[in-house]
Parts: structure tokens; C-alpha cells; sequence
């Protein structure tokens, strides 16, 4: 059994199959029923409550990873063997797609429950409790090729001071986030709910503009550039000048993003955000 941060050990939580079918058989049926929408929070809390790591399991979710992943693939970036520090890997779901890269990996979260639950699925790997809300400087862990910064950065109230921690001790940053369409350079601070494993610890959130993103990687990594292609997914959108620019929490508008130390050269990449782009062709 893997060991984490002052030699805590990890044990695994209680699983309900069973019941945890019916809630999600219940929601199904809330769904299409009218007015159910009302009642699905609570189902959904029930849900928690036998499991709180269900909500990273959601059929949407598993989707939303699989398809992160796919084009990132897409990229042509040199991850193979690469020293990676993943950040906010919940219960390391995307874990396993570094390592079968052949990356060492250290894999972190802010939480101690999701921790726990990530080394019991990856114990292979390292893995420790990491909140870059309120650990400013992270010069400790030492020095990685690559952090792998997926579904993280929208749940922090201070994104930048995370953003700029990361750059001090890794040369590349993989970034996927949701963000506010617009032109604005603005960080947009909203308020999420802290009791639910994937959301802000703190309670606060942010919704950032792609042009802050783009500012903020240039300033800190020197390169800063969005991918060409958006992953095959409902919530990348493909024509960015049609979307309103209103900040609104509950609308998943996402993006990928790439800081480097050094300029990167491929057509897969582009220094100038685009109004339109297209799916990735996966095969």
C-alpha cells in the first residue's frame, strides 16, 4: 500500500453498487419527468452520500475524459517518458493515460479523500495531497518536463499565484479549462460548492477569459499558445465569435492551452487565439 505525505497510508472507501444503480436509474427518470429537474439535486446528494466519489463517474464525465485525452494524443507534443506532476487529478482518471505514455508521474490533489481514492486506483504511483490555494510555493516537490494541469484552474479563486507556482518548476504546462468567451482580460471569480469533491475547496472558482490565459502563459512560460483543434465535445465550442460573453458558472465553455519555456513548432498549436476552429480528427 503506497504511502503519502508524512508516510500516511491510504485505504480504499466502501463501495454500494447496488444502490448507487438505483439513484442513477431514479435520476434518469427525474429527468424526463416534468418538474423533476427540481428534485435531481437531492437525488444527487443521496448519490454522495453512499459514494463521494460518484460524481467524478457520471457516463457525461467519463465522456468529457475520454475525449480530453484522445486529442491530446492529437498534439504532437514530446510527452513520452517526459517527468510529469499532475495537478487536481481528483481520483486519477487520467492518470493511467500518463504512465501509459511512459511518464514518471506525480499525481496530486487538493483533497485527502480523493487522494486516498486516487493511490488505491494507481498504486504504482506517486501520489500526495497538493491544494495550490493555499501552498504558494511548491519549489519542494522538485523539478518536472511537464505539469498536467486538466479540469483544474476554473475551481481556484487565485489562479494566477497557482498558475505562477507551477511555472517555477516545470517547463511546460498542459492546460484545459473552462473559460468566459469574450475579448476582456479578466479572471472572473464565481462561486462553486466546496462539500462536492470536483469543485473550488474554498468555495470560490473562476471562469477566465481565453485572452488572460494567453497573457498570463506568455508572461510566466514565455510561449503561450491555444490548440488549433477543440477535443470532439459538447462543451468545446467551435465558433468562439457566436457565444455570449456574460459569466455564467453553470455553462461549461472549455478550452486547451499549452505554456513552454521554449518555442514549440507544430501546426497543431497557435500563438493567435482563433474565432472558429475545428474538431480533431480522431481515428
Amino acid at each position: 500500500m503506497p504511502s503519502g505525505p508524512k508516510g500516511c497510508r491510504y485505504t480504499h472507501a466502501v463501495r454500494r453498487p447496488h444502490a448507487q444503480g438505483v439513484v442513477r436509474r431514479a435520476v434518469r427518470t427525474l429527468r424526463r419527468a416534468p418538474g423533476g429537474q427540481r428534485l435531481i439535486a437531492v437525488a444527487d446528494g443521496v448519490r454522495l452520500r453512499l459514494d463521494p466519489f460518484a460524481v467524478f463517474l457520471y457516463d457525461e464525465g467519463r465522456q468529457l475524459d475520454a475525449a480530453r485525452q484522445d486529442h491530446l494524443a492529437t498534439l504532437d507534443l514530446e510527452l513520452a517518458g517526459a517527468s510529469v506532476l499532475e495537478v487536481g487529478a481528483g481520483i486519477g482518471l487520467h492518470t493511467p493515460f500518463l504512465t501509459g505514455l511512459g511518464c514518471e508521474v506525480v499525481s496530486t490533489d487538493g483533497r485527502p479523500g480523493n487522494v486516498r481514492e486516487l493511490a488505491r486506483r494507481n498504486p504504482d504511483v506517486r501520489v500526495g495531497v497538493l491544494d495550490l490555494e493555499s501552498a504558494p510555493h511548491i519549489d519542494g516537490l522538485g523539478h518536472f518536463d511537464v505539469v498536467y494541469c486538466y479540469g483544474l484552474l476554473y475551481h481556484l479563486s487565485r489562479p494566477e499565484q497557482a498558475l505562477r507556482s507551477l511555472s517555477e518548476i516545470a517547463d511546460t504546462i498542459l492546460l484545459e479549462t473552462c473559460v468566459t468567451p469574450g475579448d476582456s482580460v479578466a479572471v472572473n471569480l464565481v462561486a462553486e460548492r466546496a462539500a462536492v469533491a470536483t469543485q473550488a475547496t474554498g468555495g470560490t472558482g473562476c471562469r477566465p477569459t481565453r485572452p488572460w490565459i494567453m497573457q498570463t502563459l506568455q508572461a510566466l512560460w514565455g510561449n503561450a499558445y491555444v490548440s488549433t483543434t477543440q477535443p470532439v465535445h459538447p462543451w468545446f465550442p467551435l465558433d468562439w465569435s457566436t457565444l455570449p460573453t456574460t459569466v455564467e458558472p453553470s455553462r461549461f465553455t472549455r478550452a486547451v492551452f499549452v505554456g513552454s519555456r521554449r518555442p514549440l513548432d507544430t501546426p497543431t498549436l497557435l500563438t493567435v487565439l482563433p474565432d472558429r476552429q475545428n474538431h480533431v480528427a480522431v481515428t
